[in-house]
C-alpha cells in the first residue's frame, strides 16, 4: 500500500474551457452521459486555480474566485472532494485553500465549470502526487479527466489539448462514459487544429436556469431518444469530418446541434430558453453573411445566449473584419472574446515542503 505523507504543499494550474461541436445534454448515475460529446479546448478561455495544502486532521477548505471568498460555490466543490478523497486520500486531513480566477465571465453559457473543476482536478492530483513522493508534474490525464467529470460533466473534456471525445462510441475502442479521450491530432485536419472561435458576449449574467437544471429536466423529456439517436450520428459525422476538412459539413453539423440544444430547452417541462433577441439576431447576420458574401464563417452554442463564431485560420482578416462591423454593436458592452483551438492545461507552478 503507497504512503501517504503530510504535506505543507501549493499547486497551480491554468486550465482551459472547451466548447462541444456535439453536445452534452442529459446524465444519468454520477455525472455519467446519456449520449457521447465531442469538443475542442480553448486557448484564451480559461481558469487559473492555486491550491495550498496543510496539514488539518478534519480537512476542510475555503474558496475565493477572482478573489473574493465566495460561499455559493461551496456545496458543489464539497459534494466533489467527498468523491475525489476516495482516490486522493491527502484531501481527508488536510485544509485546501482553493483560489481560482477566470478570463471570461462566469455562468453566461462559456464553460466556467469545465475549466474551473478541470483546473481544481489537476492541482489535486499534483498535490497527491507530492503526498506519495511523486512529480506533481507528471499527472494521469486520464485519471484527472475522470476525476474532473465529478465536478463538471464537461470539465473532464477540458484536461486535453485539441480535440476530444466523452461518452462510449463503439468506432473509438478506448472511449468512456467515465472519462474523455483525446483525438490525436494527426488524424485531424489542418483547417480543424487551428480552428478560430470569436465567442461574443451577448449578455454576461447568471443565466436564468442553470445547466445542472437543464440536465435534470432530460430525464423526463419528450423527445430524449430521439436526441440520443441524433447526438451518436453526429458523432459518427464529426469524427469523419475532423479528417476530411469538410468545412461546410462541419458548420451544418455544428448549427444543427446548437439549435438542437435550445430548442430542446424550449420543449422541456418547464419550457424556457435563454436565447436573447441579439442571439438571434447575430444568427441571422451570419447566415445571410455566408449566402450573401461568401464568407466561411458559422456558430455553435452553449447553454447560455452567447454565441462561438466559427471560422478557418485563413480567413481571420476578412472574418474578424466583418465581426467587428457587424456582430460587435449586439454584444453587451462590445465584448468580443477571441479564442481558438488551445493545447490543453499548463503547470503554472508547484512548491513542496513535506513534513
Amino acid at each position: 500500500m503507497t504512503k501517504v505523507s503530510q504535506i505543507n504543499a501549493s499547486t497551480e494550474w491554468r486550465s482551459p474551457s472547451n466548447l462541444a461541436i456535439v453536445k452534452y445534454w442529459g446524465k444519468r448515475n454520477v455525472q455519467e452521459p446519456i449520449n457521447p460529446s465531442v469538443s475542442f479546448s480553448l486557448k484564451n478561455s480559461v481558469t487559473i486555480t492555486r491550491v495550498t495544502a496543510t496539514p488539518l486532521e478534519k480537512g476542510g477548505f475555503t474558496f475565493s474566485l477572482n478573489g473574493v471568498f465566495n460561499p455559493a460555490f461551496h456545496p458543489k466543490i464539497e459534494t466533489f472532494l467527498k468523491q475525489a478523497q476516495h482516490h486522493l486520500p491527502f484531501i481527508r486531513n488536510h485544509h485546501l485553500t482553493i483560489e481560482s480566477s477566470n478570463t471570461f465571465p462566469h455562468s453566461s453559457g462559456i464553460a466556467s465549470s469545465a475549466s474551473s473543476m478541470s483546473a481544481l482536478a489537476l492541482c489535486l492530483l499534483s498535490l497527491h502526487n507530492l503526498s506519495i513522493g511523486k512529480s506533481p508534474e507528471s499527472v494521469d490525464l486520464t485519471m484527472a479527466s475522470g476525476l474532473s467529470r465529478f465536478g463538471s460533466g464537461s470539465a473532464c473534456r477540458s484536461v486535453f489539448g485539441g480535440w476530444s471525445l466523452w461518452g462510449k462510441f463503439d468506432e473509438v475502442k478506448e472511449s468512456s462514459d467515465t472519462y474523455a479521450v483525446p483525438i490525436p491530432k494527426n488524424v485531424v485536419s489542418p483547417v480543424f487544429q487551428d480552428l478560430k472561435n470569436a465567442i461574443l458576449i451577448i449578455n454576461s449574467g447568471s443565466k436564468s436556469v442553470s445547466s445542472s437544471q437543464g440536465h435534470q429536466l432530460m430525464n423526463q423529456h419528450p423527445y430524449r431518444e430521439a436526441r440520443v439517436e441524433q447526438a451518436f450520428n453526429h458523432t459518427g459525422i464529426l469524427l469523419e469530418i475532423l479528417k476530411t476538412g469538410d468545412w461546410d459539413g462541419f458548420i451544418e453539423t455544428a448549427e444543427n446541434e446548437a439549435l438542437t440544444l435550445h430548442g430542446l430547452m424550449l420543449n422541456s417541462s418547464p419550457s424556457y430558453t435563454l436565447m436573447e433577441p441579439n442571439s438571434l439576431q447575430a444568427i441571422r447576420l451570419i447566415r445571410q453573411a455566408r449566402t450573401d458574401e461568401n464568407l466561411k464563417i458559422g456558430f455553435s452554442m452553449d447553454a447560455g445566449p452567447n454565441l462561438h463564431v466559427l471560422y478557418p485560420a485563413s480567413e481571420v482578416s476578412k472574418v474578424e473584419s466583418w465581426i467587428e462591423e457587424n456582430l460587435k454593436p449586439l454584444c453587451q458592452n462590445q465584448q468580443i472574446i477571441y479564442d481558438s483551438v488551445g493545447d490543453g492545461p499548463i503547470n503554472i507552478q508547484s512548491i513542496n515542503n513535506t513534513i
